[in-house]
C-alpha cells in the first residue's frame, strides 16, 4: 500500500483545506472545487467526500486561518507583564497579523470582505474566542486592581468593539494619514478600563 493510501481522512481534509489556502490567494473567490481537486491529483467527487459545497471548504478555509490568528492573539495575550501591556500587545498583534495576511494578498482580501460582510461562522467564532482571551486578561487586570469592575466577556466585547478600527481588514485598507495611530487609539480605550482610583492618580 502506497504512502498516500495509508493518509487518514484527517490529513486529507488537511491537504484539502491547505490547497484551497493556496489557491484563493492566487485566484480569489474565483477558485473552484475542480481546481482544487486538479492542484491534489484527485477527483471532484473526492473533494465532496470531505466538504459537501464549495461554500463548506470555504468556510474551512476561513476558519483555519483565522484559527491560526486567535493563536496569534493568544501568544500576545499570554506574555509577562501588566495586563494592560497584554491586552495592548494582544489587539495590536491582530493588526499586524491581519494586515501581513490579508492585506497584502488582495485576493484573499476578497474573500474576507466577503465573510465579514455576511458574518460566516467562522468569523463569529473569532471573535468569541478574541473575547474569550481578552477577557481573561480584563480579569487578571481587576484581581490585581489595574481595571475597574464590570463582567470581565462584557467588556472584552465593548473594547474588541471600540478598537475594531484598529485590526478589521477593511479599515485598516481604509486609514488616511489623518486617523489616530493605531497604537494611541488602543490607548485611548484601554484607558477606559483602568481603575477608578488610577484614573484619579492619572489627572494629579
Amino acid at each position: 500500500m502506497s504512502a498516500a493510501a495509508r493518509r487518514s481522512p484527517a490529513d486529507v481534509r488537511n491537504d484539502i483545506v491547505s490547497a484551497a489556502w493556496d489557491l484563493f490567494r492566487q485566484l480569489g473567490v474565483h477558485t473552484t472545487v475542480a481546481d482544487v481537486a486538479e492542484r491534489l491529483g484527485m477527483s471532484s467527487a473526492n473533494i465532496y467526500r470531505f466538504f459537501p459545497s464549495k461554500q463548506a471548504l470555504t468556510d474551512a478555509v476561513c476558519a483555519s486561518q483565522l484559527a491560526a490568528l486567535t493563536e496569534t492573539a493568544r501568544a500576545a495575550a499570554t506574555q509577562p507583564g501588566r495586563a494592560s501591556e497584554r491586552a495592548r500587545a494582544m489587539i495590536l498583534a491582530l493588526r499586524v497579523a491581519m494586515r501581513e495576511q490579508m492585506l497584502h494578498q488582495s485576493r484573499v482580501h476578497e474573500i474576507v470582505d466577503v465573510a465579514l460582510k455576511e458574518r460566516w461562522p467562522a468569523i463569529d467564532a473569532f471573535v468569541a474566542n478574541c473575547a474569550e482571551t481578552l477577557a481573561a486578561v480584563i480579569a487578571d487586570g481587576q484581581t490585581r486592581g489595574e481595571f475597574g469592575s464590570g463582567d470581565p466577556m462584557k467588556l472584552a466585547f465593548h473594547t474588541l468593539f471600540a478598537c475594531v478600527a484598529v485590526y478589521h481588514p477593511t479599515l485598516i485598507a481604509q486609514r488616511t494619514d489623518v486617523d489616530p495611530a493605531p497604537e494611541d487609539a488602543v490607548d485611548f480605550v484601554l484607558r477606559a478600563l483602568a481603575a477608578s482610583g488610577e484614573r484619579r492618580n492619572e489627572r494629579l
